[in-house]
């Protein structure tokens, strides 16, 4: 070939000869490891791109959500719930600034194309994982029994071993966290979450961790949420009584420390000691949370307590069905994905029918009544009642350690749960069946920015 026919081709040709020369390789391999290098090359320049804007851009989303949520700071007066739980407060921006960058160098360094990703230890942490937090539980009841019995012994060998269990946690969790949120990610593309390019705002992103306690307060002369605060994740029975009484006298209002299932901070927080299944709801139902905060349906969720549940009740739909996708795909089983509502049975005085003690109808039962007592005035008549019946339920082996107005107040949220009275979660559930899947729900009731808009839907859609 003459070189100045085609000088571009004739100079590769040349450094072609020249690189086989010196190496002994075939033109075939030598071009093989070029275009390996290339490749390689492409992949660590997408990834430079999709980091520069995905770290910087979460960064400001926590740091927003943290601002967005703290209560102002130059109040004269400390409200009693304050006085109350001073000391037992739960920081939030610790916790970000904690997990946030340590979150974000882990998927920096799992993402660099010459780490090997070692699919079978991920998959052998995710098998460890739950029998890791059943031992964990099972550990924490030891521990407790034993502070209760004072056995100084026992609390010792107790807690050695949930400190050795939370660092094997520890030790795995960043695999088992990339391996979920890879599998949940999938499974929103699938369902159109996501924006060009396969892309999802915001990224899946959770800490399995302790999550926090919780202090609600409701007016005793009616069951409706007036406060919440997030309290520490390790608090005595002692220190929840304390705080309790302390908003009581103070303020006169029911309280109630409650602990919570996770936390819609960024990164997620899922609790450590879920099962796989229970794991995976958790983290859809946060994310969800994480995603409608940029729709005005999220934006929404503190302007009442309608908009409150709507937001709730919408998570939790979203996170069964799509937690038990994933978790069905990755285990293989056949968890039905679509629950339906709980209905209360009105038919148990049908003769034909077993009798069973049914915890969901019962406390369902206790809310209806309750509600009818402090409608007529009777405060001290409803929260004896509400005592007696949470006995009641502790001698059928529900061991619920407070039944009051603060309490319904809570689980009333999720109107999906035997202690709410709303029909929303029907509503809802029935949304959900007009449509093709979650996610497309989703997108039906993400531009809902007040109560109206939704019962004009319900309207729309034939839904009572």
């Amino acid at each position: 070939m003459s070189p100045f026919r085609n000088p571009t081709r004739w100079l590769t040709l040349r450094r072609l000869r020249d690189i086989r020369s010196r190496s002994g390789r075939g033109y075939h391999e030598i071009v093989r490891r070029r275009r390996q290098r290339q490749a390689r090359r492409g992949r660590i320049r997408r990834t430079c791109i999709r980091l520069t804007y995905q770290i910087p851009i979460s960064i400001l989303f926590a740091l927003g959500f943290v601002v967005i949520i703290m209560q102002p700071g130059d109040r004269r007066l400390l409200e009693p719930e304050e006085i109350a739980t001073a000391g037992f407060g739960y920081n939030l921006t610790s916790f970000e600034i904690v997990n946030l960058p340590a979150k974000w160098a882990h998927r920096i360094y799992s993402s660099l194309p010459w780490v090997e990703i070692d699919n079978q230890t991920r998959n052998a942490h995710l098998d460890r994982h739950p029998d890791l937090a059943r031992e964990l539980r099972k550990a924490r009841d030891g521990l407790k029994l034993a502070l209760a019995q004072n056995d100084q012994i026992a609390v010792s060998i107790h807690q050695t071993h949930i400190d050795n269990l939370i660092a094997e946690r520890n030790q795995i969790r960043d695999a088992v966290e990339e391996l979920l949120e890879s599998a949940i990610s999938t499974e929103l593309i699938k369902l159109g979450l996501h924006q060009d390019g396969e892309f999802i705002w915001p990224p899946v992103d959770f800490r399995i961790d302790d999550t926090p306690h919780i202090l609600v307060t409701s007016p005793r002369d009616k069951i409706e949420r007036d406060s919440v605060r997030l309290l520490q994740p390790d608090l005595t029975e002692q220190d929840k009584l304390h705080m309790e009484t302390e908003v009581l006298e103070r303020a006169d209002l029911s309280a109630v420390v409650l602990p919570t299932g996770g936390l819609a901070s960024y990164p997620n927080l899922v609790p450590s000691d879920y099962s796989l299944q229970s794991l995976l709801e958790v983290s859809a139902h946060e994310w969800l949370h994480a995603y409608l905060i940029f729709h005005p349906l999220g934006r929404a969720y503190w302007s009442n307590g309608d908009m409150t549940s709507l937001n709730e009740t919408l998570a939790n739909l979203f996170g069964k069905e799509v937690g038990r996708t994933v978790y069905n795909q990755l285990t293989g089983e056949n968890v039905p994905t679509l629950e339906p509502p709980y209905i209360p049975d009105h038919e148990k005085d049908d003769p034909g029918k077993e009798e069973t003690f049914d915890p969901q109808e019962f406390l369902h039962e206790t809310r209806h009544e309750a509600e009818e007592l402090l409608s007529g005035g009777k405060i001290d008549e409803a929260e004896i009642y509400m005592e007696s019946r949470r006995q009641t339920l502790v001698e059928n082996g529900h061991n619920i350690r407070k039944i009051n107005q603060a309490y319904f107040a809570f689980h009333g949220t999720y109107a999906d749960s035997p202690s709410s009275t709303s029909p929303l979660a029907r509503q809802i559930y029935q949304l959900r069946q007009q449509t093709t899947n979650a996610g497309q729900l989703v997108k039906t009731l993400q531009t809902i920015s007040n109560y109206n808009d939704f019962l004009d839907l319900l309207n729309d859609r034939g839904i009572e």
